[in-house]
C-alpha cells in the first residue's frame, strides 16, 4: 500500500504542475487581453480626442433650444468631446469665440422673427465687426414654425452673420419647423455631426501637444462620470436642513427654465370668472392677479409669463410609484464637476416641491426620452427594443399614435411598462416646466394694482372618450377650486416685452384685429385710450376694432366690456364677425374685404397702425389680404405689395403677435 502511495506521488505533483502552467498562462492572457498594441502616435490622438472642448449655445424663448443644446452636450461627452451648453446671455464673446474655439447654436426664432430674450445681445454683438471671430469654428441649427411669416430668421441671420465674420462653419446649417418635424429634423441634422467633427477638428486635435485636461480627467473621474446607464448628472442626497427660500436661491448655477423661474414672481390671484356665455364649444377664463401687493409694475400689452404648478393628486400617486415620501427633503449633489455644471432646482427641496414646480411629468414625449428609457430598462431586452424602434423611421407610425392621438405622458409610459427608476432618474428624463404667456388684458393706467389675463383652455378629447386637460388649464381649474373654498392663492409669474405699443404720433388712427382671446392686448388699448378721452375729449384719431367668434351669445368674451366701449365711443367703428350664426362662415377677414378701399387709403398715406393679435393661420390670412388689397386697388404688383407689407413692419405700422 506505501508503495502504491509512493508511485502516486510524482504523478500528481506532475499534473499539478501542468494544471498551474496553463491557469497561469490563460489568466496571462486575460489580462494581457485589454492592452491593446498602439502606437505613440494613436495614443496622441486618442487621448486627444477628449481634450477638444465645444460649447453649446442656445438663443432659447420656451426652453426647446436649452433642451436640444442639452442632448448635444451628453451626446458629445458620449463620443470623446468635452461639451458644455451654455445660455446666450451668459457669455463673453470676445473670449470665447475666437480662433481655435469651436461652437454650436441651437437658435430659436420668436414671435415676428426677432431673437429669444436671452439671445439679443448676442445678435446685437454678433451685427458689429468681430476680428475675434475669424477662425473661429461653428455650426448651427435654426429652431422655427413655418406658419410664421419669417420662419427660422434667427437661425439662417446667425448662421450668416458667423460666416460673414469670416469664421469656419465645421457642419452643415440645419433647421427644424416646431409646427410638425421639429424633433425628426433635429435628428436628421445631427447623426452624422460627431464623426464629421472629428473629422473637420482633427487640426485642432493636432495642435494639442500633451494630455494635461486627460491626466486631470483620470484623476478626477467624477468630472466626466457616464451616466448613461443610469440616467441621471446628480445624486439626492436626505438632508436634514430646512428647505431653501426661491426668492434666496438666485445665486446657483440652474438649467434655462429654473432660471427663469427663480427670477418669477408670486403674486396673489383676486378672482378667476367664466368669460364666455356658455360653454358648449371651450371655456375661456378671466384670471385676475394683484400686482400691487408686491409693489410689481406693468405696462399695457405686455406678456405674462404663468409658472403653472403640477396636480398634488399626480405628484402623490409619482411619489408612491417611485417609493418615495412627500416630505422627504433632499440635497443636490452634482455627478459632473465643472464651472458650468447646472442644476435642476436649488436644494435642500422636499420631493413634494420638486415634484410641483421642477418636473414636467405631463409634457409632450420626445425621442430622445425614449432613448434614454431604453438606456435604463437594458435589463429587459424586449422593452429596450421597443423603445428604440419606436425613434427609428420604421417606428413613426407608432410614435406619432403615442403623442399626437394618445397624448400618452412620461409617467404614463413608465408606469404601463413598469419600469423601475428612482427620483433623480425620473427628473432627468422630464424637462423643466415652462411658463405659458399670455399678453395682458389690461391697462396699467387704469388698473395700476391689478393684471388681467384671457385662457382658453386646452381640453384633448382622447380615443377612448376621456378628456386631458393641458398642465396650465388644469392649474387654473384648482386654483379656481381652491379661491371658491375660501384659500388665498398665489401664483408664480413674470413680465415680459411686447411688440404691442401704442403709436407715440397721436394722430394716428389704430385698427385693431383680435378674434378670439386675440382681443385681450386691445382691452387694455381701449382702457387707456377711455381715460384719455376723459382729458382730452377732442379726438384726433380713430380707433377701430374688429372681432369674431363662433356665437354672438356663445363664446362673445368681453361682451358687455366691448359693447360698453362701444356706446361710450371709445371704439369709433366696432366691426363684429360670428362665424357660427348664419349658413354662410363670415371671419375678421372677410370684414376687412368690405371696407378695403378705405383700408387702403388709409395705408397708402401711413395715417393707420395696423395690429393683428390671434392664431398664426388667422395673422397669415389677414396679411395676405392687405397685399391682395394693394394689388385690386392700387394695382400693384405683387412683388411690390410684398415690399409695402415690410416696410410697414419696418416702421412698426403693422405689429403682430400670433400663435
Amino acid at each position: 500500500m506505501e508503495f502504491q502511495y509512493i508511485l502516486l506521488a510524482p504523478v500528481v505533483l506532475l499534473v499539478g504542475i501542468i494544471i498551474y502552467f496553463l491557469k497561469s498562462k490563460s489568466e496571462s492572457k486575460q489580462n494581457q487581453q485589454p492592452q491593446q498594441v498602439i502606437s505613440g502616435e494613436e495614443k496622441k490622438i486618442q487621448c486627444q480626442d477628449q481634450l477638444i472642448p465645444i460649447s453649446i449655445y442656445f438663443g432659447s424663448q420656451q426652453g426647446t433650444a436649452a433642451r436640444f443644446a442639452k442632448q448635444l452636450s451628453e451626446e458629445g461627452k458620449e463620443h470623446g468631446f468635452i461639451t458644455t451648453e451654455i445660455d446666450l446671455n451668459e457669455v463673453e464673446f470676445e473670449n470665447e469665440m475666437k480662433k481655435g474655439k469651436v461652437g454650436i447654436f441651437c437658435m430659436a426664432t420668436h414671435g415676428e422673427g426677432d431673437p429669444t430674450d436671452n439671445a439679443k445681445k448676442f445678435i446685437s454683438w454678433l451685427q458689429e465687426p468681430q476680428p475675434s471671430l475669424v477662425g473661429f469654428q461653428f455650426a448651427v441649427f435654426g429652431l422655427g414654425n413655418r406658419q410664421y411669416e419669417h420662419y427660422n430668421k434667427i437661425g439662417k441671420l446667425t448662421n450668416n452673420l458667423l460666416e460673414g465674420q469670416k469664421g469656419v462653419r465645421c457642419y452643415q446649417y440645419g433647421e427644424g419647423d416646431a409646427n410638425s418635424t421639429l424633433e425628426d429634423d433635429f435628428i436628421d441634422w445631427k447623426k452624422d455631426l460627431w464623426n464629421e467633427l472629428k473629422i473637420s477638428l482633427k487640426d485642432l486635435i493636432d495642435q494639442a501637444k500633451n494630455c494635461q485636461v486627460q491626466q486631470e480627467v483620470q484623476e478626477n473621474p467624477e468630472s466626466t462620470n457616464d451616466n448613461t446607464n443610469t440616467g441621471s448628472t446628480f445624486k439626492l442626497v436626505v438632508s436634514n436642513s430646512e428647505e431653501i427660500n426661491f426668492d434666496q436661491a438666485l445665486q446657483g448655477q440652474y438649467d434655462f427654465q429654473t432660471k427663469q423661474f427663480l427670477k418669477a414672481k408670486y403674486c396673489q390671484v383676486v378672482s378667476i370668472s367664466q368669460l364666455r356665455q356658455n360653454q358648449k364649444d371651450g371655456s375661456t377664463l378671466q384670471i385676475i392677479f394683484d400686482t400691487g401687493r408686491e409693489g410689481i409694475e406693468y405696462k399695457t400689452a405686455m406678456n405674462l409669463g404663468v409658472y403653472p404648478e403640477n396636480d398634488d393628486q399626480q405628484i402623490l400617486e409619482i411619489a408612491n410609484y417611485l417609493g418615495e415620501n412627500l416630505d422627504t427633503v433632499y440635497s443636490l449633489e452634482l455627478l459632473q464637476q465643472n464651472n458650468r455644471a447646472k442644476v435642476p432646482f436649488p436644494s435642500p427641496l422636499s420631493v413634494r416641491k420638486i415634484l410641483k414646480h421642477f418636473v414636467d411629468f405631463n409634457g409632450q414625449l420626445m425621442k430622445n426620452t425614449l432613448t434614454k428609457l431604453s438606456k435604463i430598462s437594458s435589463n429587459d431586452e424586449k422593452l429596450k427594443n421597443q423603445l428604440i424602434q419606436l425613434t427609428t423611421e420604421e417606428g413613426k407610425a407608432g410614435f406619432q399614435n403615442l403623442v399626437d392621438n394618445m397624448k400618452t405622458t412620461i409617467y404614463q409610459l413608465i408606469k404601463e411598462n413598469n419600469i423601475k427608476l428612482n427620483l433623480a432618474q425620473f427628473i432627468e428624463l422630464c424637462p423643466r416646466i415652462s411658463p405659458r404667456l399670455f399678453t395682458i388684458a389690461s391697462s396699467n393706467l387704469k388698473n395700476p394694482q391689478h393684471v388681467e389675463i384671457a385662457d382658453s383652455l386646452l381640453i384633448d378629447t382622447l380615443p377612448n372618450g376621456t378628456e386631458k386637460l393641458g398642465l396650465c388649464s388644469q392649474y387654473f381649474i384648482n386654483v379656481q377650486k381652491k379661491l371658491l373654498e375660501g384659500e388665498c392663492v398665489r401664483v408664480r409669474v413674470d413680465f415680459r416685452e411686447s411688440s404691442f405699443k401704442l403709436p407715440d404720433d397721436p394722430n394716428k388712427s389704430i385698427i385693431m384685429v383680435g378674434p378670439g382671446t386675440g382681443i385681450a392686448p386691445f382691452i387694455g388699448f381701449l382702457q387707456e385710450r377711455e381715460i384719455f378721452l376723459q382729458s382730452q375729449p377732442q379726438r384726433q384719431n380713430e380707433y377701430i376694432l374688429y372681432f369674431g367668434c363662433k356665437h354672438q351669445d356663445g363664446d362673445f368674451i368681453y361682451k358687455d366690456q366691448l359693447r360698453e366701449f362701444e356706446r361710450s365711443k371709445t371704439i369709433d367703428r366696432f366691426y363684429t364677425a360670428f362665424s357660427r350664426d348664419q349658413e354662410q362662415k363670415c371671419y375678421v377677414q372677410d370684414l376687412l374685404k368690405r371696407n378695403s378701399e378705405e383700408l387702403y387709403n388709409q395705408i397708402l398715406n401711413d395715417k393707420v397702425v395696423i395690429y393683428i393679435c390671434g392664431s398664426t393661420s388667422m395673422g397669415n390670412s389677414v396679411q395676405n389680404l392687405i397685399k391682395e388689397i394693394l394689388s385690386t386697388n392700387g394695382n400693384w404688383t405683387e412683388h411690390e405689395a410684398e415690399e409695402k407689407i415690410q416696410s410697414m413692419e419696418k416702421q412698426k405700422l403693422l405689429i403682430k403677435e400670433l400663435w
